[in-house]
């Protein structure tokens, strides 16, 4: 190899030019004095990640090294390394755990290659990437998968085996590659036998039994393990990744390098954990980004960046965890995560939003998740993209998610009248009515420092009139339907319109307008996020302003559940079964008969948010699509479920979801 043509990066990212026909010398490892060259294990597989036209990024680590040691990278165009195309030798270091990121440049558009690792005696298993096409070129067709959320201590992971059989281009990982914690109650007894718990050797425990990674050395141990599986090892050789974190890769719903354990916990920096997380991400991910391990501050890596495939599709990846301000209500000021994060009223969030906007001269900047660099840089991308799509690998959901607790319970209370007399059911429209009405008067008279436990005691004035008119006189209604309508009665604090969650962008709406903004006026169209974070699948268009009389849709939100992880409806299932406050809810998240749970979280969610044309609360699974000049097609994969500690066999898909999003129309059709 022509060693001009090799430099080397800042902080353990390695690169050299690919010369055809040109093969270097095969590194003996350290091995000298004539003895033969001793074995070594890849323990954690091969991978590669961030396809360009001209180059990947190439991964590794060696197992049981215990020095610094020399590794060969092969790069062949055939499987069977007939002829070498570019070979390599660069040093795994012990300070970065032995891992080798190495990019190689100089290679051909839109090409599938070979790559392959030796250090002493011993060789990898071979690794499949494939380049990006070249910038222009017409593509006619894409296809690739976007995952998330895979809890090495939950559920099953048969979800690899079964992308394996798909032909890719890459994958998009958006994030919550590992988890943290282990140990939380969430991760205990639900996951197949093949996955062993995991111990962290510097954990720190939690107040209820969990342990969190705090350390480099824990938050390696957590990457060395999920990367032992094999199915997960047999995903990264066989496609490019493409990868950004979302909070578990650091701490659950972080912000910048605070935590969120406890509340009025975020108030501390916990930087060197922040770092730390950084590092080991940086180290085990085949991504083409720099760590400046010199750096002080926790913002010593940047890995929000650009792919473009041809003339068909740019590809713009976010950070939404390093630069974002903090929850735009702490937990200390709502006292849990309740009324911070979940369940958040939605008037007291625009309050309070609008209050700190104001008082930083209009600046997002303490209302943002993208911080107002990379928010810029995001704008700059859209409007720079010459493509037909532009995708955006996005962590959290853009969509509105939000439910009208009065018109909620309203609704339980006509189900129940009608159900008990059915010649009411032509009325249905006119006790909502008359009952949104009651509601919301008692509501308003209950105390505010009583709302969170006190029942409103509403007096029924218009439900009575819609009775009189029955025949049926006040007092009979106060002898037997008031009764049952008062058992329905939530919390005062409910009656109010809430957003389920103020994690995702429901709870940066500001920002949120300010992006959509920027698209409707600059007329760019064809915009579709891919998101993970939420555990649940998802599809709808995102507007540009949700609270407008006339919202106008601007682009698309499709969403993917968690490959492994305990699902968004399970959240809510856990609140209603076990908060007083919310427990007359649980008809909004789940009806029971005999002893069997149907879940209508579904239903409720689209009934207060019609721009969701899928919802799918209660599941795991992947996202594939299909992209072509004309449309953007994807199916939902909804996985089987754990049996007896054993992941399904395959076809590990239930049922599959299908949909479209045409050329030109920010909008989704669900196909039969």
């Amino acid at each position: 190899m022509d060693r001009r043509q090799f430099l080397k990066a800042g902080s353990f990212l390695t690169a050299s030019a690919a010369t055809l026909g040109l093969t270097g010398c095969f590194g003996s490892g350290g091995g000298g004095g004539g003895e033969p060259a001793r074995s070594y294990t890849f323990p954690q597989g091969v991978a590669s990640g961030d396809p360009q036209p001209a180059s990947l990024v190439l991964w590794t680590r060696l197992g049981d090294a215990v020095a610094d040691t020399q590794v060969t990278i092969e790069i062949a165009t055939s499987q069977s390394f007939a002829s070498i195309l570019h070979s390599v030798t660069v040093t795994a270091q012990a300070q970065w755990d032995y891992t080798v990121r190495h990019k190689v440049t100089a290679l051909q558009p839109g090409t599938t290659y070979y790559y392959r690792f030796r250090a002493g005696s011993s060789v990898s298993q071979v690794g499949r990437s494939k380049t990006a096409p070249a910038a222009g070129t017409p593509v006619s067709q894409l296809k690739f998968a976007f995952i998330s959320c895979q809890d090495w201590s939950v559920n099953h992971w048969a979800a690899f085996d079964e992308l394996l059989q798909q032909d890719l281009d890459f994958v998009v990982h958006l994030g919550d590659y590992i988890y943290e914690t282990v140990g939380a109650a969430f991760q205990t007894g639900k996951v197949e036998t093949r996955h062993s718990q995991i111990t962290l050797p510097d954990g720190i425990k939690r107040s209820d039994g969990a342990t969190y990674a705090n350390t480099l050395a824990d938050y390696r141990t957590l990457y060395k393990t999920y990367r032992s599986d094999s199915r997960l090892q047999a995903l990264h050789a066989a496609f490019p990744i493409i990868a950004v974190w979302d909070d578990h890769e650091f701490s659950d719903d972080a912000w910048q390098d605070h935590q969120n354990y406890a509340t009025g916990e975020d108030a501390a920096r916990v930087t060197s954990r922040r770092r730390n997380a950084n590092q080991a991400w940086f180290e085990y991910m085949p991504a083409d980004v720099s760590l400046d391990a010199a750096n002080p501050s926790f913002q010593n890596i940047q890995i929000y960046r650009q792919f473009s495939f041809g003339n068909l599709a740019t590809l713009v990846m976010t950070d939404q965890r390093l630069y974002r301000a903090d929850h735009v209500i702490p937990e200390v000021g709502a006292g849990s995560e309740i009324g911070s994060r979940y369940f958040v009223p939605k008037s007291t969030l625009a309050a309070v939003e609008g209050q700190k906007m104001s008082a930083a001269s209009g600046s997002l900047d303490p209302v943002s998740i993208l911080g107002s660099t990379q928010r810029q840089w995001w704008k700059d991308q859209m409007s720079a993209a010459n493509t037909t799509w532009k995708l955006w690998g996005n962590e959290v959901s853009l969509l509105r998610m939000q439910v009208d607790g009065t018109q909620a319970v309203a609704g339980l209370m006509v189900q129940g009248l009608v159900a008990a007399n059915a010649g009411l059911a032509a009325l249905q429209g006119q006790l909502m009515t008359a009952l949104v009405t009651d509601l919301t008067t008692a509501a308003a008279a209950v105390p505010s420092a009583s709302k969170a436990t006190q029942a409103p005691a509403p007096s029924y004035a218009g439900t009575k009139a819609l009775f009189v008119n029955l025949g049926i006189s006040n007092a009979a209604f106060d002898a037997g339907i008031k009764p049952q309508l008062d058992a329905a009665l939530p919390a005062a604090q409910f009656f109010d319109v809430f957003l389920l969650n103020a994690d995702q962008w429901d709870g940066y709406n500001a920002e949120r307008k300010a992006l959509m903004k920027h698209l409707k006026d600059n007329a760019i169209g064809n915009v579709v996020a891919l998101t993970g974070d939420i555990h649940a699948f998802f599809a709808g268009s995102v507007m540009d302003d949700y609270d407008a009389a006339s919202p106008v849709p601007v682009m698309v939100d499709l969403v993917t559940a968690g490959i492994s992880s305990n699902s968004f409806y399970s959240y809510f299932e856990s609140v209603v079964d076990s908060s007083a406050s919310f427990g007359k809810t649980k008809p909004l998240i789940y009806t029971e008969q005999n002893g069997v749970r149907t879940n209508t979280f579904n239903s409720t969610l689209t009934t207060f948010n019609p721009w969701l044309k899928v919802a799918n609360t209660d599941a795991q699974g992947y996202a594939l699509v299909t992209l072509t000049p004309a449309k953007l097609s994807c199916s939902f994969h909804t996985l089987k479920t754990l049996s007896a500690g054993v992941a399904p066999a395959q076809p590990a898909t239930r049922s599959t979801s299908r949909l479209e999003v045409v050329a030109g129309s920010p909008s989704v059709t669900v196909l039969p």
